[in-house]
Order: structure tokens, then sequence, then C-alpha cells
């Protein structure tokens, strides 16, 4: 698979790049698909916490 980045996200990946915390554009993607995740989770988590009160306040 290849991706064509808009020139802003690739502007972004170089700045994480030129930081020196990531060696590559992979590990970069990696990370925000990571963070991603964990914020679905978190997202999902919470929902279940809500309609687990709704049933209970019902």
């Amino acid at each position: 698979m290849q991706i064509v980045l808009p020139p802003e996200i690739e502007a972004l990946v170089q700045r994480q790049l030129t930081s020196g915390k990531y060696n590559n554009a992979i590990e970069v993607i990696l990370a925000g698909i990571k963070l991603l995740e964990q914020q679905q989770d978190i997202y999902q988590g919470r929902l279940q916490e809500l309609q687990q009160d709704a049933l209970i306040g019902s």
C-alpha cells in the first residue's frame, strides 16, 4: 500500500523526525495509529459506562 500525504501532514511527520524521537516516517505513523486506538478504547469504555449508568438509572 502506498499513501500520499498532504503537505501539512508530511511537514508534521518531518517535524517529528527532526525532533529525533523517531527513526523514520513509519514509526511516526505507527505512533499516531496507536494513539488513535487508545483514544477509541477510552471512548468505548466510557460509552459502556454511560450505557450501564443509563440501565441502572432506568
